[in-house]
């Protein structure tokens, strides 16, 4: 197994890496236009959605939620000085470029539109330019691991959940601001494309090397929203405000299974996936330890990774990702036809209900 300090791709991975990199640099999609949303400033009315916020969520709630995303938004260049160390230290010349070319400067426009927005409801500018200041001085901590591989992860998860952050807002604006939903929503589909950008470098890494899911596992496991260095007080409050802004929990872990399935390329790697991420957690599969399933799978081999993979995907609504790999996976078996899937599919419901999600666990 890799050691983080060992982290090396071989120079078929890199070729492809780079190529990536230069297809995200030539097409990288509707990049955003302050300049835009600064004409638009005076169509703005977001007062009027003070008296459309959803059941239970104040008016200090919904400045807390804009300035959480005006906030975390405009510290940017933190982030990415993080990330550019890390390149540089694993000579991933191909992670530098897309960091420095392409994600800080796109990201750098993303708080722009919560700065006007935040003005519609009454703050002066130079009170907000001050908390931007004070937040872009904050020594940010990044700690969900080091090597490439844990980046790229980490922009998975990261892009993922701010692309669903910025949806909700969208929302909650769309009927009586549709300007300022506007706005939301041009940033979040700029989310939707690096949260993409991500999922294929990370599955490039792990096609070059399977063994680098031990990190993929260790980045999910540590994550943390760049907002609880940033903004803590009001990052501490996503939990409660979430469920109020219409939050669809089970379509949110359905999407991230998906993307990180997605990274993984198949069911056998998925299923390694999740034992490695239930040992690490001490979470159980059902009755049954991680040491014993992993014990158990061993000796079946892939096949026996694939049906959790496969359990994995049934649990969380994804079945129909299975219809496709069909033919992929276990060729060997494929003689005997029906029967054997009948009993597949029997067995995988089985253990799709056994899987404990409990997240929570220690």
């Amino acid at each position: 197994m890799p050691t983080g300090q060992q982290y090396a791709l071989n120079s078929d991975a890199l070729t492809k890496l780079d190529g990536l990199v230069s297809r995200i640099e030539s097409q990288p999609g509707d990049t955003i236009d302050v300049e835009e949303f600064r004409a638009l400033q005076e169509q703005l009315d977001v007062r009027s959605v003070l008296g459309t916020l959803p059941d239970g969520l104040s008016e200090d709630d919904f400045v807390g939620i804009l300035k959480l995303a005006l906030l975390t938004e405009c510290a940017t260049e933190t982030y990415g000085d993080a990330f550019a160390e890390r390149a540089d230290r694993f000579n991933a010349p191909w992670l530098a470029r897309f960091n420095e070319r392409v994600w800080v400067p796109d990201e750098l426009t993303h708080h722009a539109p919560y700065k006007f927005i935040l003005m519609s409801l009454g703050f002066s500018e130079a009170q907000l330019d001050r908390e931007i200041r004070h937040t872009q001085e904050i020594d940010y901590t990044h700690r969900g691991g080091d090597t490439p591989v844990h980046v790229t992860t980490f922009g998975i998860v990261q892009e993922y959940l701010t692309d669903n952050w910025h949806g909700l807002i969208a929302a909650m604006l769309r009927h009586a601001s549709p300007t300022a939903a506007y706005m939301a929503t041009r940033i979040k589909r700029r989310e939707t494309l690096h949260t993409v950008w991500y999922r294929d470098m990370t599955a490039l890494q792990i096609e070059a090397d399977p063994r680098l899911m031990k990190f993929v596992a260790e980045a999910l496991l540590k994550f943390e929203m760049p907002g609880n260095t940033l903004a803590p007080d009001l990052q501490h409050s996503v939990g409660r405000w979430m469920p109020l802004m219409g939050a669809d929990f089970e379509r949110i872990t359905r999407d991230l299974v998906r993307l990180i399935h997605e990274t993984m390329t198949d069911t056998r790697r998925s299923g390694a996936l999740l034992v490695e991420i239930a040992a690490a957690r001490g979470m159980t599969l059902g009755p049954v330890s991680p040491a014993v399933v992993r014990t158990a799978l061993d000796r079946l081999g892939g096949p026996g990774y694939g049906l959790l993979g496969e359990a994995l995907l049934e649990r969380v609504g994804l079945s129909y990702i299975l219809k496709r790999e069909h033919q992929r996976e276990d060729s060997g078996f494929l003689l005997y036809g029906g029967v054997y899937e009948r009993v597949r599919g029997l067995m995988r419901s089985w253990v799709a209900r056994q899987l404990d999600f409990r997240l929570e666990a220690s």
